[in-house]
């Protein structure tokens, strides 16, 4: 029984739909006159209330349709806070007061990652019972939503004078300006391929490798561990290497890791190789997400992260997934040297085509110093 390869890349696909649609609407709204505060409010709010629904529906149809409707809730938060980070943080440049780096201020989400993994390891010990895992997602909503209501107040978006462009549209003419274009091709081959190697990593683990099924998220966890030292120390690393330099090292480091999987699938390899998903995060998530806030203006500076999610992170990964099922069902080890392939593309991208695009602290000082102008910012 149990769904075939390619049913997996389905349902995956289907999966990130909601991130094709969300994104862009909500930080459309943010970037006019609505509180991204209470965006986020409400959008923890259904998140929450569609998680209880899931806890007592018997369903298959409500089951999915809460699924449907936790994602469209869900999938807007990333961007959306990212939007949040970066306003605050240029209100906070123009009134003289400085900001903790971006990268401090993410590691919080890595920490999230992995405490509700932790609460749940001893709650579902042998004995326990897996019906926690609802209670406890609940608990972290609530926990979220009255967050929002710690959060800074931003000034209000200005109306929209007539004939001015909307903030998705001025966000869609920079992604796809020359300063941009090339960034966002390599970033999309790039979640083609993570989607697919994350989506059959695990299978590939048990069965190509043969790790037991309890040690592979302890694999997967020290990975999410490393992360959140690099994370810690990227403004560190990139003024040494600059953005650029960090997203070439670590799509590097993620072609190596997949190829070795691929050329030695063994246990050591699978643990060995998480050394280099701290560079692959910053490299694929984070120093992307301080590229795009560098080419946004105020009136856009939310719909910019929105719409890049969208498309790269929601049409691609709905590619990606649909052909990963398709390349999965003749080889795993197949489907590694492909991803492999798309993100040794994606790093010659960045490498030869993709120019950096300099902080506009940068430009206002004259100076040239990357990790100088961005350490108090982003």
């Amino acid at each position: 029984g149990g769904l075939s390869f390619r049913q997996i890349g389905l349902t995956m696909a289907l999966t990130n739909v909601p991130m094709v649609l969300m994104p862009a609407l909500i930080t459309f709204f943010a970037d006019r006159r609505t509180d991204p505060r209470r965006i986020l409010a409400g959008a923890f709010m259904v998140s929450g209330m569609v998680l209880s629904m899931l806890y007592v529906s018997k369903s298959l149809a409500l089951t999915l349709a809460l699924f449907v409707f936790h994602g469209l809730a869900f999938v807007a938060m990333l961007p959306l806070q990212d939007g949040f980070y970066f306003s605050l943080v240029e209100h906070r440049r123009r009134s003289g007061l400085a900001t903790p780096p971006y990268p401090r201020v993410r590691v919080f989400g890595t920490v999230g990652f992995i405490l509700p993994s932790v609460i749940l390891f001893f709650l579902i010990r042998p004995g326990g019972s897996v019906k926690v895992i609802l209670p406890c997602a609940v608990a972290f909503c609530l926990l979220s939503l009255a967050n929002t209501f710690t959060l800074p107040r931003l000034p209000a978006g200005a109306a929209r004078n007539v004939g001015e462009p909307l903030p998705t549209l001025e966000a869609l003419r920079k992604l796809v300006s020359p300063e941009a274009r090339w960034l966002c091709l390599a970033l999309g081959l790039s979640y083609i391929a993570m989607v697919s190697y994350y989506t059959f990593m695990p299978i590939y683990f048990r069965g190509v490798i043969g790790v037991e099924e309890r040690h592979i998220g302890l694999i997967i966890n020290l990975g999410v561990l490393i992360e959140i030292g690099f994370t810690v120390f990227m403004p560190a690393i990139q003024q040494r290497l600059r953005l650029k330099g960090i997203m070439v090292v670590g799509m590097l480091g993620t072609v190596l890791r997949m190829a070795l999987l691929a050329a030695c699938p063994t246990i050591w390899t699978a643990i060995l190789t998480q050394v280099v998903h701290g560079m692959e995060v910053l490299a694929l998530f984070i120093a992307p997400v301080m590229f795009l806030n560098r080419l946004a203006g105020d009136r856009f500076r939310n719909s910019i992260q929105g719409v890049f999610t969208m498309i790269f992170g929601g049409l691609f990964r709905v590619a990606g997934s649909l052909s990963a099922g398709w390349i999965a069902e003749r080889s795993l080890t197949g489907l590694l040297v492909w991803t492999s392939a798309l993100v040794f593309a994606a790093m010659l991208v960045i490498l030869f085509l993709f120019k950096r695009i300099p902080d506009p602290r940068e430009l206002e000082s004259g100076g040239d110093g990357e990790g100088n102008a961005e350490g108090a910012a982003a």
